[in-house]
């Protein structure tokens, strides 16, 4: 399990940094971008939804699953033609995940999959980020502060990764021993963004 968060947290620095680059160069457009990630997240949010059906936390869980099917709607809204429309889609969309994190973190036990959704939620928040920093500014470029940043959530990320490799071949390593260490990858990727 510890693989595959470190695993989750190298796709999403590389998706990060793909994400900024094509921005920046002009290969993406900022709105095919966001309907892209909406896309994909709600596909997430689909497989969760089915995991927390098929799971004995079926009967505890209605709010939170009226919440998902909620996100679900909103990561279906239509495009967004305008800066406008993707603010105010963007504004439910992570009110209702904000919401939802809550329901979650009070209600369900920290399983597998629930936790990679919280970083799954993370991800999404961050490209979110990116776009609307796009869409704002209209032009950005990659500064080395970034460069910098993004290198320093990367060699965090690596370190993540070989402690985990570690703990597993001793037979001593537990998600709980590494969460504070992954909250610290997120936090250094969005210092990564804030230097944009």
């Amino acid at each position: 399990m510890l693989e595959k968060i470190a695993g989750k947290l190298m796709k999403a620095q590389q998706e990060l940094d793909e994400l900024v680059l094509q921005l920046s160069l002009g290969k993406a457009e900022a709105r095919e971008k966001f309907e892209e990630i909406k896309k994909e997240f709600k596909a997430q949010v689909s497989e969760l939804k089915q995991t927390f059906n098929n799971s004995s936390l079926k009967e505890t869980g209605n709010k939170i699953k009226a919440m998902l099917e909620e996100l679900e709607l909103q990561l279906a809204l239509g495009k967004a033609d305008s800066v406008e429309i993707f603010e105010a889609q963007s504004k439910k969309i992570l009110l209702a995940l904000h919401e939802l994190e809550h329901e979650i973190k009070e209600r369900l036990p920290q399983t597998e999959e629930v936790n990679f959704f919280k970083y799954d939620i993370e991800s999404f928040k961050l490209k979110l980020e990116i776009l609307r920093l796009k869409l704002l500014l209209k032009n950005f470029e990659i500064k080395d502060v970034f460069k910098e940043r993004m290198n320093d959530a990367r060699n965090t990320i690596e370190k993540l990764k070989t402690s985990a490799k570690e703990k597993l071949g001793s037979g001593k390593g537990k998600y709980s021993d590494f969460k504070d260490e992954v909250q610290l990858a997120y936090k250094h990727l969005r210092k990564a963004l804030e230097s944009l």
